[in-house]
């Protein structure tokens, strides 16, 4: 398992949360403000999550503060 498919499965679950919260608003299954509140707060932190690994992935390999970013194959032929 490679950090891409990790990125890309964490992308792809966000998405299914954000599309079942979507379907909550649009269908007007909510419970009270309260819950309306609670969804926009998640939607608003599952967005910022989706936009920072959107661009780590789009970096590619670069420095950050604990070390390197890599991404690709580790496989080492002798």
């Amino acid at each position: 398992m490679d950090g891409v498919w990790v990125c890309k499965r964490i992308l792809k679950t966000i998405k299914e949360r954000e599309d079942r919260i979507h379907a909550v608003l649009v269908n007007n299954e909510l419970a009270d403000m309260v819950q309306y509140r609670a969804f926009m707060g998640e939607i608003t932190a599952l967005g910022s999550i989706c936009q920072e690994i959107s661009e780590i992935l789009e970096r590619g390999a670069e420095h950050d503060d604990q070390g390197t970013i890599l991404t690709g194959s580790f496989d080492q032929k002798a």
